[in-house]
C-alpha cells in the first residue's frame, strides 16, 4: 500500500457544538469524494497527546487499479473530552461524520474561564463600556482609516461619552407619566434638555454599540465640503396639526400635544387650562429639525436601525475615506436638501472600518476585535431577545428595497472551520468560537411569510452582509448547506 497521494485534495473540517449539549460534532469533507462508496475500511482515532484526530481510509483507485492508504489529520477543538467515551464516526454520501463526547458543554464556566485564560482574541465580547473607558483613557485619540491608515480627524480626541438612548421619551414617560398634567411636562422637558446636551459639538465623539459619532468639523478636509452649518428651524406654527393624519414636515407631531389641544375630544386626560399645552407646544416650535428627529429616535444607531426610528423626512449619505474611498459611515441629511450637509453636523463611523492606531490590528487600536460579521450579529440577537425562532427581512436603508432575509435558528453555536493536513506536524490550539445559525435568503426566493422584524441597513453592507452569509454557508457539506430551500448560514457573534 502506498500512502495517500488524494490527500492531495482540500479537505475541509467543520467542528461544531451546541450550548449546554456534552457532544461535539465533526464535518468532514471535499467537493469530490463519497465517504459511502470510497472510504473503505474507514477508521477514526484521538491522539491526545498533539490534539489530533487521526482519520484513515483505504480508497480504491480505479484509474491506477490499486488501493491506496488516505490519512488525514484534523486538530481538535481545545475543549473537555471525555476519554472514556467511544468515537462514533459514519460514512455519509457527501462527507464523514464524527462525534465526540464531552466531559462539560463548551460553554460552561469552567471551560470559559480557561478560554478566557489563553487571551482568545475572536472571541472576546464586543462591550461598549470598556471602548468608553479604554478611550477615555488614553489621554488624546485619533482616528484613522482601517483600510489605509489614513488619518481622518483634524487632532486628538480627548471628551468621549454614550451616544444618548433612542428610548429616553419612553424612559421619562414610564417614569413621570406621559400627558402634560403635572409631571407629564418634566418628561418633555426632560428629554429635550438631555438632547440638548449631546448635540453634536467639536472636540465630543460619542459612541454607540457599533459607531463612533464626531461632528463634521473634526474630521480633516471634510468640513470644508459642506456650506456652514445652519441649524434648520422645525415652525409647527400655523401647521394643521390634524392634516395627513397629524404628519408635518418635521414627521409625527407628537401625541402630547394632540391629546392636550384636542380636549373635547378627550376631556378625561387634562383637568387644567391650556397653559400646559402650549407650554409643550412652544418647547417643541424651539426644537431644530435634527433634534425633533433625533427625540423621535431617527437619528439612532444607523447601522441597523429599526423600522420604527426611519424617517421619510431624512436622507442617509454613504462616507467614504477621503484617501481610498472605503466606506467608513454613513451621516443624515434632509430629503430635497441641496448641499447634502449633515443636519445635526454629525458623522457617523462604523467601528468596524475606523483604527485608533496608525496600523489596523495593532493591540492599541480599540476596535481591533469589530468587525462588519460581528457588529451584525450581536445586533441581530439583540433585537431577537428570548424568541426561539426570529424571521428579519434586511432593506436597504435609503431605497427601502428588500436585500435578504435571515432566520435565527440557533444563537447558542460554537464552530471552528478549516482545511486538514495530511502530515504529521505539531499545529496551533484550536478554539471554538461563538456564532449564530441562521437560514440565509435573498428576496427573490421567500423563507416565508412570517416577519418578526424589519431592519435596514446600508446597502454596500448588505451586499458584504450577504457575501459572508454565502461564504460561510460553504463550511458544511452539500447535504447539510439547505433547509426548506435555504441556505443554512453562521455568523460570528
Amino acid at each position: 500500500m502506498e500512502q495517500n497521494p488524494k490527500t492531495q485534495r482540500k479537505w475541509r473540517y467543520t467542528w461544531e457544538a451546541q450550548s449546554h449539549s456534552p457532544n461535539l460534532r465533526l464535518f468532514l469533507f471535499d467537493s469530490i469524494t463519497n465517504p459511502k462508496i470510497h472510504c473503505k475500511c474507514l477508521d477514526v482515532s484521538i491522539i491526545l497527546g498533539k490534539s489530533q484526530l487521526l482519520v484513515t481510509w483505504i480508497d480504491d483507485d480505479e484509474e491506477k487499479g490499486r488501493e491506496e492508504v488516505v490519512s488525514l489529520r484534523v486538530p481538535v477543538p481545545r475543549v473537555l473530552l471525555d476519554a472514556e467515551s467511544p468515537v462514533n464516526f459514519r460514512a455519509l454520501e457527501d462527507h464523514i461524520e464524527v462525534r465526540l463526547a464531552l466531559l462539560l458543554p463548551v460553554d460552561h464556566p469552567l471551560v470559559s474561564d480557561f478560554n478566557l485564560a489563553t487571551d482568545s482574541e475572536k472571541s472576546a465580547p464586543l462591550v461598549m463600556d470598556y471602548d468608553l473607558k479604554t478611550l477615555s483613557s488614553l489621554g488624546g485619540v485619533l482616528i484613522n482609516c482601517r483600510n489605509c491608515s489614513n488619518r481622518l480627524t483634524k487632532k486628538a480626541l480627548f471628551d468621549f461619552s454614550e451616544m444618548p438612548s433612542i428610548n429616553w421619551r419612553e424612559s421619562a414617560d414610564n417614569w413621570f407619566g406621559n400627558c402634560c398634567c403635572s409631571f407629564g411636562r418634566i418628561s418633555e422637558k426632560m428629554v429635550a434638555n438631555y438632547t440638548d446636551s449631546y448635540t453634536c459639538s467639536t472636540g465630543l465623539c460619542l459612541l454607540s454599540a457599533t459607531t463612533v459619532l464626531l461632528s463634521k468639523d473634526d474630521l480633516i478636509g471634510i468640513g470644508d465640503q459642506f456650506e456652514s452649518s445652519v441649524a434648520l428651524s422645525c415652525d409647527l406654527v400655523g401647521v394643521d396639526i390634524h392634516e395627513n393624519g397629524g404628519e408635518s414636515v418635521c414627521g409625527k407631531v407628537d401625541d402630547l400635544m394632540l391629546r392636550c389641544i384636542d380636549k373635547e375630544a378627550m376631556p378625561e386626560c387634562c383637568v387644567h387650562d391650556s397653559d400646559g399645552a402650549t407650554e409643550s407646544f412652544q418647547l417643541e416650535q424651539k426644537l431644530t429639525l435634527d433634534k425633533k428627529f433625533l427625540l423621535d429616535g431617527f437619528l439612532e444607531d444607523v447601522f441597523m436601525a429599526k423600522a420604527l426610528n426611519v424617517s421619510k423626512n431624512v436622507e442617509w449619505i454613504e462616507f467614504v475615506c477621503p484617501e481610498c474611498s472605503s466606506p467608513l459611515g454613513a451621516y443624515p441629511s434632509g430629503v430635497g436638501s441641496n448641499d447634502k450637509k449633515p443636519i445635526d453636523g454629525g458623522v457617523r463611523l462604523f467601528k468596524c472600518y475606523v483604527s485608533t492606531s496608525s496600523a489596523s490590528g495593532e493591540a492599541s487600536d480599540v476596535f481591533r476585535k469589530y468587525t462588519l460579521e460581528r457588529m451584525f450579529t450581536n445586533q441581530l440577537v439583540e433585537c431577537a431577545k428570548e424568541e426561539l425562532s426570529f424571521h428579519v427581512l434586511v432593506k436597504d436603508l435609503r431605497s427601502k428595497s428588500p436585500l435578504f432575509q435571515i432566520v435565527i435558528l440557533n444563537p447558542n453555536t460554537w464552530s471552528s472551520s478549516g482545511l486538514c493536513s495530511s502530515r504529521d506536524e505539531a499545529g496551533s490550539a484550536l478554539e471554538l468560537a461563538p456564532v449564530v445559525k441562521v437560514l440565509f435568503s435573498d428576496c427573490v426566493s421567500s423563507l416565508g411569510k412570517k416577519i418578526d422584524e424589519e431592519v435596514y441597513i446600508l446597502k454596500g453592507q448588505g451586499e458584504e452582509l450577504i457575501e459572508l452569509l454565502t461564504d460561510a454557508s460553504k463550511f458544511l457539506p452539500s447535504s447539510c448547506a439547505y433547509l426548506q430551500g435555504s441556505l443554512v448560514s453562521s455568523m460570528h457573534m
